[in-house]
């Protein structure tokens, strides 16, 4: 098993790879064609995971990753709903403007002296995230990591097909690993971090036996949940399982990692735009409109009922 040191000598042979589109479009692929066969042109029976349709290949280099999937929770209705040909017989929404994620959109209004009309940005809520620590081929791990957090997430229920036009995916390669000098010596924004630490004793004679504690999150979660250092830490500990006290000696004890990540992501109508010419594979399936039909009522009410969302990694 590789220590910290290990993995960070490995992740720093290529710091300058950046991760891109085309990775977030391969998750898409992959999850996609897991979820509805017809558009799988072949599967690779050894791992179980579906081939892409793409002709895209993940470059051949090891590194540390993660891939999330977020799920908008914003009362924006899903790109899919806009595109329902009449002939379903499905009432939906109005449809609005395809917007960025990242961004407002705003346009001049004749009617109101040019007054500038602003459409807020969508909320997107944690849906899965898994990835590994230890580097890893990506031509082959960005796959294996796009199904298991979309899938095998304890946190959640597996995502649905129905699901897909309101998701976003992330993909976050981990570079620049650094020691850190305390719990503390970290930049809220920049980086993510990793912390070791144990408890109790080497099993002496009525004393409790040691345990070994580690956790990470990635360098967004912090500065998204509005934590400073010390709040991200104590948050930390307890994502590593630990339920005991949490004193200043304990603090004082952990071993603290610093990274940053390379991290790229799109929705799922940039995918349908950039991968598939903006005609949506699952535009034509009534069964499935009636499904995010049914799931943006559930979304409304999740919402009047303030249901808090989980944290990411």
């Amino acid at each position: 098993q590789q220590t910290i040191s290990e993995m960070a000598m490995v992740a720093k042979e290529d710091d300058d790879i950046a991760a891109t589109a085309q990775m977030c479009t391969h998750c898409f692929d992959v999850l996609l064609q897991k979820l509805h066969p017809s558009t799988t042109k072949e599967s690779n029976a050894d791992d179980g995971i579906t081939s892409t349709s793409s002709q895209y290949t993940p470059p051949n280099v090891k590194y540390p990753l993660f891939v999330t999937w977020e799920k908008c929770q914003s009362p924006r209705p899903p790109p899919l709903l806009s595109k329902v040909s009449s002939s379903s017989g499905i009432t939906t929404p109005a449809s609005s403007s395809i917007i960025t994620d990242d961004e407002t959109s705003t346009h001049n209004n004749n009617d109101t002296n040019n007054t500038t009309n602003t459409t807020p940005a969508p909320i997107y809520e944690l849906r899965g995230c898994i990835g590994t620590l230890a580097p890893r081929h990506l031509q082959h791990a960005l796959s294996e990591f796009a199904i298991t957090s979309a899938l095998h997430d304890q946190r959640f229920d597996p995502i649905s097909l129905h699901e897909l036009p309101l998701l976003r995916v992330g993909v976050s390669l981990l570079v620049k690993y650094e020691e850190c000098q305390d719990c503390l010596d970290w930049i809220v924004g920049l980086h993510g971090i990793i912390i070791k630490f144990s408890s109790g004793n080497n099993g002496m004679r009525g004393m409790e036996q040691q345990q070994y504690y580690s956790a990470t999150f990635l360098p967004e979660v912090a500065k998204e949940q509005c934590w400073n250092q010390k709040e991200t830490i104590l948050s930390l500990i307890r994502k590593a399982g630990y339920r005991g006290n949490i004193t200043n000696g304990l603090l004082s004890q952990i071993q603290c990692t610093r990274y940053q990540s390379s991290k790229c992501r799109i929705a799922y109508h940039e995918y349908i735009a950039e991968s598939h010419g903006g005609k949506d594979p699952l535009s034509t399936n009534v069964e499935l409109i009636a499904a995010v039909v049914a799931e943006e009522v559930v979304r409304k009410q999740r919402r009047v009922n303030h249901v808090k969302p989980c944290v990411n990694l």
